[in-house]
């Protein structure tokens, strides 16, 4: 593909009408040009799954868990001088490294969001979080940045992180924190009802639009009637954005449609897919904020300006499959943000969040 031209890449659909994505190939090499056409459809999906490796017992719930599913795996492979998770893995579609300049990054960006929210959440869990018995688990925990400043806060509740890639601290940590390597895609190792908090966020580069419905049905399974669910995610749209960084955006999004099935514009997705769920109450809860790029945005958009840079050039090693050098690419980076800076552009974060029926 090489450098952007603002004249050669299909713009994608607007943000509030988001293309549909066909089914994920297992393949791992890109996908022919044929696949953009299914990228256009309505959103409307089947259910089928992914087969399950183990037998899971039955649910009314869809439960994935199995006691024969094991969370001690190898998840980790050079490319260049990075780390990233082995794509070759079943489930495992992660397309940012995981090493230590990564984990810096997660770490500023942890702390800028919890800025911009004035809180690490929107759940009305205030009254759970100073009871002894209140067990919470974050879902791709990372470095577990969230779990940490949350269990220092809150010191009642037993806290749960898991991740597929173990970067979280094994030693040093609160005595009310726990990690746990696990892949929610494989089914989580919890019995149903198990958590009055389940959280999750940052999965956009994680999930297919088909892991987005497993992983949120596997989420609801082992959270505890009456307990909340909450999932905070922010699309790749940037408002306000000129024809380059458009054309630069939609390169990333249709290479993304194409080789993984992810999709980039998640706040119609994941609503529509908690409202499907029969045991959520109907209620699904929306909250959003807007995020400036660049000096225009004062301090905040300073900082986010950089490590939206810093994220952008951290995925060299997808770019460079799909045609960049890492030269252009830091190019292309660069230029969307300046653009974006003298546009005023800006970006948006969302949470949703929803209760757990109570059992009749």
């Amino acid at each position: 593909m090489g450098k952007v031209s603002s004249k050669s890449v299909r713009y994608p659909a607007s943000p509030t009408s988001p293309s549909k994505h066909s089914k994920r190939s297992r393949q791992k090499s890109n996908a022919s040009s044929t696949t953009s056409q299914e990228s256009n459809s309505s959103f409307n999906r089947s259910n089928n799954h992914h087969q399950q490796q183990c037998p899971s017992p039955a649910s009314s719930q869809e439960s994935f868990f199995s006691p024969c599913r094991s969370t001690d795996f190898d998840i980790y492979e050079y490319i260049g001088d990075r780390k990233h998770c082995n794509n070759d893995l079943d489930d495992v579609n992660y397309i940012y490294p995981v090493d230590d300049d990564e984990i810096d990054r997660v770490q500023m960006q942890h702390f800028m969001y919890k800025h911009v929210w004035g809180g690490n959440f929107s759940s009305p869990v205030q009254d759970l979080l100073q009871k002894e018995d209140t067990k919470i688990l974050d879902i791709g925990c990372g470095s577990g940045a969230w779990v940490l400043e949350m269990a220092t806060e809150y010191q009642n509740p037993q806290f749960t992180g898991i991740d597929v890639a173990p970067l979280y601290p094994t030693e040093i940590k609160p005595e009310n924190v726990t990690f746990q390597q696990a892949n929610v895609l494989l089914g989580l190792p919890f019995e149903d009802n198990t958590f009055d908090f389940v959280y999750i966020r940052f999965m956009i580069f994680a999930f297919s639009v088909e892991d987005w419905e497993r992983a949120i049905k596997e989420v609801v399974r082992v959270t505890k009637p009456g307990g909340w669910v909450e999932i905070m995610e922010k699309d790749l749209y940037w408002c306000n954005e000129g024809p380059f960084c458009k054309a630069a955006r939609t390169a990333v999004a249709e290479a993304l449609r194409e080789s993984k099935n992810m999709e980039i514009i998640l706040s119609p997705i994941i609503p529509n897919i908690l409202s499907s769920i029969s045991n959520l109450d109907s209620n699904i809860n929306h909250d959003e904020r807007s995020v400036p790029f660049g000096e225009w945005g004062g301090k905040l958009g300073t900082i986010y300006r950089d490590l939206y840079t810093w994220g952008a050039k951290n995925l060299k090693t997808f770019m460079k499959g799909i045609g960049f050098n890492e030269d252009e690419w830091d190019e292309t980076v660069d230029i969307c943000m300046k653009q974006l800076n003298d546009r005023k552009g800006f970006d948006k974060i969302h949470r949703f969040w929803a209760m757990k029926k109570l059992e009749p």
